[in-house]
């Protein structure tokens, strides 16, 4: 009786511990609310992948300064459905990106909206679907 509820113990730990990771793992409370815009930015990787894809560009400040940003956008199945694809960008390529920066300041974040250098649109969700971050758009 007693390992049957010290299993009991261990299984309830087990399943209170992955679903606080899942939950954490995407929620928003990391990112500021208002859009970072990097204009300009150069594509040096893109990595389309699942969980989620990852954007890294280099980009210059107002003081000339290079900054080396990492983002990220939702899974390829949903990011499909918005109009990205594997090839949507490659390395050189010269964007504009709206991108939530985490709170600590850091240059990483999750991206909101990309401009390519065609004026193509891209976002992380369709037009009926308010931000999840609360912010609104300024261009």
């Amino acid at each position: 009786m007693k390992s049957k509820m010290l299993w009991l113990i261990a299984l309830f730990a087990g399943v209170v511990t992955i679903t606080n990771a899942a939950f954490a793992h995407h929620g928003d409370a990391a990112y500021v609310n208002t859009p970072t815009v990097l204009k300009n930015a150069v594509v040096t990787e893109y990595d389309w992948m699942n969980p989620h894809s990852l954007i890294k560009v280099d980009f210059k400040d107002d003081a000339g300064k290079v900054q080396h940003w990492t983002m990220e956008i939702g899974s390829t199945p949903s990011m499909s459905l918005h109009g990205w694809s594997r090839t949507t960008m490659k390395p050189g390529d010269i964007i504009t990106v709206y991108v939530y920066q985490t709170k600590t300041g850091l240059t990483v974040g999750r991206i909101n909206k990309l401009v390519l250098a065609d004026g193509t649109v891209l976002t992380d969700r369709d037009a009926a679907t308010q931000s999840r971050y609360g912010a609104s758009e300024k261009e």
